[in-house]
């Protein structure tokens, strides 16, 4: 080592060997007993970047931009001198305090620039194809917090938007730790970067204090962080360097706004360790971007749960109520609703059990499907139940004229509907009385197998002011059937050519193939040779209603009530089934059916 200004100098009593070694090293290396303190050595490369280094004086005299850079206690930096880009670390070794300087040419400062960029876009990428991926909620929240470590922080937190006195949080952090829970509103609002940012009132990050964050110490605990120092000097950008809080100075936080067409969606809250560089103006862009994508597929994400939840609650309350138990009667259905439809009929059935014997039903069908035939169709069968309550008895014909007139007042769609009431007899028969309004004619199986029509004219419901409805009564002698259908099983396209209309005559047909089968499995039959002939393909609103005498001697089935007029499958479809009678869907363990005691 030599003290001339052109090698290392004096430092102590190191070796000479190793001021060689370190002159041969292009990196400029200059140790000072502090940051900001003496010059105790340095090599060739430094005095080359900086001429008036020498051992023994302040490095603020002998290296005014290391002096500079010292004032925050800058660990990473970017400075320019006397026409040089200089690019640097600040490290510590034994005490010292060792500055790791080299020039930047602008070939290379282009090349960092561009390999920086690919790094950020390939992230952003990934970050669009991993929060695109899903559109449940919960688990975009998880992905949002998991994408953003390593790379932009060590812990990360994301608070959701406020829903009454407390909101959800979810947590990422080192080695793989996950966690969630709530906070208290009041919490969030004793750290105003946050609370702006949730109001959607924080369009850019904000570097704050970590020490800002201790109401929310249960959220995002000091502990995770490892060697975080309360207190101490912030440090940041300054005079064109950017650099990372070391050794005293206080830890930094960066709060970021998720949000998507200004509606805010979340805040997101970072964290670095001690070892990692500060949030520099790189940082902060990147992580604006990234907020950017990610508010929007947090955003999508709630509204389509908003949505699911909405269709679910619709689903539950357009879905028809079990079908009673009913002495000298049994009862069976079908419900399908369309699947490009999200599940929501315009297809509706009630059947009530009287207090003398019997029952009391309707059965209809709106015009159209999805969610507007659906609002018709609940608001029909709450006209219907509601009459049904504040009546004595059953009066078809006036309940059909008073509903005409609600239908009509809707004035954008009509619906038909077939009501009445089936009464078992002292006989085993059952008399039904029915009046129609447009709907397709019931069918009866009777006991030889012969399908005929129990005809009922009516006009459409709602389609005119002063409608023609009509009214009859059959009888179902024991083991007979009759059958309600909506146009959903004649209209079903398919066969062959996947254009083929099921028709009534298949459906006659499919009929008289059930003769001796019960009620549920008559509906069940008939569903599934309707959905065969589908395919698969799209298909109308599909409901079936059946009533029957029970045959003379039959065993009495098991009655189960298992969801809405029957059991419900997974998509959103329900079928009645018959406990009890070997060989048919009884043996599944479904029903919707009544029968004798």
């Amino acid at each position: 080592m030599t003290g001339d200004g052109d090698g290392w100098g004096t430092w102590g009593c190191a070796p000479a060997w190793l001021g060689e070694l370190l002159d041969l090293v292009d990196e400029g290396v200059v140790v000072c007993d502090r940051v900001d303190g003496t010059v105790r050595g340095f090599n060739r490369a430094a005095a080359r970047l900086f001429p008036g280094l020498r051992p023994g004086r302040p490095v603020s005299m002998s290296a005014a931009p290391l002096a500079h850079i010292a004032a925050p206690r800058a660990e990473c930096f970017y400075t320019v001198h006397e026409g040089r880009r200089l690019r640097g670390r600040l490290r510590t070794a034994h005490g010292l305090a060792v500055w790791l300087v080299h020039q930047v040419s602008g070939a290379q400062e282009a090349e960092a620039a561009l390999f920086d960029e690919r790094d950020r876009s390939a992230f952003l990428a990934e970050t669009t194809r991993r929060l695109g991926a899903s559109l449940h909620h919960g688990r975009t929240v998880r992905a949002l917090v998991e994408i953003v470590i390593p790379k932009l922080a060590d812990v990360a937190v994301v608070v959701l938007p406020a829903n009454g006195r407390h909101t959800q949080w979810h947590r990422a952090g080192p080695g793989g730790a996950r966690c969630s829970g709530e906070v208290a509103v009041e919490a969030l609002q004793r750290v105003p970067p946050v609370a702006d940012a949730l109001d959607g009132l924080q369009p850019r990050p904000a570097v704050i204090h970590a020490q800002e964050l201790d109401a929310l110490d249960d959220v995002i605990p000091d502990e995770l962080v490892q060697g975080g120092v309360p207190g101490g000097v912030p440090g940041g950008v300054h005079g064109g360097v950017h650099g990372s809080v070391h050794g005293e100075a206080a830890p930094e936080a960066l709060v970021v706004q998720l949000a998507a067409g200004g509606v805010p969606a979340g805040a997101l809250i970072m964290r670095r360790g001690p070892e990692r560089a500060r949030f520099d103006d790189a940082d902060i862009d990147l992580a604006h971007r990234f907020a950017v994508r990610a508010g929007l597929a947090l955003a999508t994400a709630a509204l389509y749960s908003q949505q699911a939840h909405t269709i679910a609650i619709l689903q539950a309350s357009m879905a028809p109520e079990p079908l009673p138990v009913v002495e000298g009667l049994r009862l069976g259905a079908a419900y399908r609703p369309a699947a490009e439809a999200l599940r929501i009929s315009g297809d509706f059935y009630h059947v009530a059990a009287r207090p003398e014997g019997g029952v009391t039903f309707f059965f209809g069908d709106v015009s159209g499907k999805g969610a507007e035939a659906a609002v018709l169709a609940g608001q029909v069968r709450q006209s219907m139940r509601t009459l049904a309550m504040v009546e004595k008895g059953p009066e078809p014909l006036r309940d059909l004229q008073l509903l005409n007139e609600l239908v009509l007042g809707d004035g954008h769609r009509f619906t038909t509907l077939v009501t009445g009431s089936a009464r078992p007899c002292d006989d085993g028969s059952v008399k039904v009385e029915i009046a129609s309004g447009g709907h397709p004619f019931p069918l009866a199986l009777r006991g030889d197998g012969r399908v005929e029509e129990i005809v009922c004219e009516g006009m459409l419901v709602g389609a005119v002011p002063d409608p023609s409805f009509s009214r009859t009564e059959s009888r179902l002698a024991p083991g007979e059937l009759m059958l309600l259908h909506s146009d959903g099983v004649t209209d079903a396209r398919g066969g062959t050519s996947g254009r083929e209309i099921y028709g009534d005559q298949r459906l006659v047909d499919a009929l008289a193939s059930c003769l001796g089968m019960q009620a549920a499995s008559v509906a069940e039959r008939l569903e599934l040779l309707t959905t065969e002939w589908l395919a698969g393909r799209p298909h109308d609103d599909i409901s079936i209603l059946t009533l029957q005498a029970p045959p003379r001697g039959g065993p009495p089935p098991h009655h189960q009530r298992e969801g809405p007029g029957g059991s419900v499958r997974a998509d959103g479809s329900v079928r009645a089934g018959e406990p009890g009678e070997p060989g048919e869907s009884g043996e599944s363990g479904e029903s919707g059916e009544s029968g004798d005691p």
